[in-house]
């Protein structure tokens, strides 16, 4: 989980100009419940998972917490990651 999410962050930090990013500097899955979907569809092999993810996105700034949601879902290549949003706290 953490693994996915941190390359999601890492994409989308570097499509905004910064580099920098690698890990969270800590990270905490909170929770996950069988994903329901719109019109009645199987949500069967999706979760949705709330997480809080700590990182210092510049040096020498305080570190900033995230709590998150993402749809987890199996596929051929293995896990996929969908960002539902993130706050910070």
């Amino acid at each position: 989980m953490r693994k996915l999410v941190e390359m999601h962050t890492r994409r989308m930090l570097e499509r905004q100009g910064n580099a920098a990013f690698r890990a969270f500097d800590n990270f905490r899955k909170q929770g996950c419940v069988e994903a329901k979907l719109k019109n009645g569809q199987d949500g069967s092999g999706q979760y949705d998972c709330y997480y809080a993810a700590t990182f210092v996105p510049q040096p020498g700034q305080q570190p900033l917490t995230v709590n998150g949601k993402g749809r987890f879902r199996r596929t051929d290549k293995g896990m996929a990651f969908e960002d539902l949003g993130a706050q910070p706290r």
